[in-house]
């Protein structure tokens, strides 16, 4: 299992902060399958996320499906890319 934390920064500024953790469950050769689940918390709630996802990809695209505050009947997707590397980044397109 992968555990990851760290803060949501914006144009260089701190937004909030977010933590999460991948598991295994598949491997099949050199490819491994992992389910992740990752919450991230800023100034007006929080944003859970959650995908299956094949270690090493270039990107991930995951399902948010929990939400707080003025996000509470929001729906959408993060794509997040360079995961637990120190420049990872995410782009969270949010419908409400």
């Amino acid at each position: 299992m992968d555990v990851y934390s760290g803060a949501a920064v914006k144009d260089g500024r701190s937004v909030g902060r977010g933590g999460g953790h991948c598991q295994v469950i598949r491997l099949k050769g050199e490819e491994l399958t992992s389910q992740c689940l990752i919450t991230m918390e800023v100034e007006q709630g929080s944003l859970t996320m959650q995908s299956l996802g094949t270690k090493g990809a270039a990107s991930r695209d995951m399902a948010i499906t929990g939400v707080t505050d003025v996000y509470r009947n929001a729906r959408g997707i993060a794509r997040f890319w360079d995961i637990a590397m120190p420049d990872e980044r995410v782009r969270l397109e949010i419908l409400r």
